[in-house]
């Protein structure tokens, strides 16, 4: 299978810690668990849903994902997990704006314009992201870029993103995966392998 992740920082790898690239995030490992399979990394730190970045317009997730189809093609599995960045402040969002978000970015991809050459439309998959950790009271930019709303919004996801899953014919997964506690955003070691593991076996449902 040819298998396409779309997310953001956590798909990329960032390291809390240094700001680098973990070698071993999610992507990685699950490539590891699939060998057989092509694991396609689409991640970019600070990505969206829908909504424009005042400082990097690129972040857009809905602006750029056509793009990233056409140059992936054919693809069996498209895989998104978005959502932490849209619960930032400066978004001024609520729970709702996932639902919107996620539909707005898979009509997007469910152009069958996309596909006219290869004529295969990929499965879909929304992964729910990561819960935060409740340790990201301790970090003064946590709090300030997300606070308790945005820990709120993160917290009930799943729901809409379960029910945009199901109105735009697309599958949800919620991995049932928590940030790590260095800043609370963002996946450590630990539970980048826990997600890999999880969603390897998610995705074995494809064959």
């Amino acid at each position: 299978m040819r298998i396409l992740l779309y997310g953001d920082s956590n798909t990329w790898g960032y390291d809390a810690r240094t700001g680098c690239r973990f070698e071993r995030r999610y992507p990685a490992v699950l490539r590891e668990r699939m060998p057989d399979d092509q694991i396609i990394e689409e991640g970019l730190n600070g990505r969206t849903l829908c909504f424009d970045d005042p400082f990097d317009p690129d972040r857009n997730g809905t602006k750029n994902v056509q793009m990233v189809i056409k140059s992936h093609v054919p693809i069996d599995v498209f895989v998104v997990m978005l959502g932490t960045n849209d619960a930032k402040r400066i978004y001024h969002t609520n729970v709702m704006s996932l639902y919107k978000g996620m539909r707005t970015l898979l009509r997007k991809v469910k152009d069958p314009v996309l596909y006219q050459v290869v004529g295969k439309k990929p499965q879909i998959l929304i992964v729910r992201p990561p819960r935060m950790n409740p340790a990201y009271r301790s970090n003064e930019m946590t709090v300030y870029s997300f606070g308790q709303e945005g820990y709120d919004m993160l917290e009930n996801a799943g729901q809409a993103l379960a029910k945009i899953a199901a109105d735009m014919h697309a599958d949800y997964f919620d991995p049932d995966v928590t940030a790590g506690t260095y800043d609370g955003v963002h996946l450590d070691p630990e539970t980048h392998a826990i997600l890999a593991e999880r969603l390897a076996a998610k995705l074995e449902e494809y064959r």
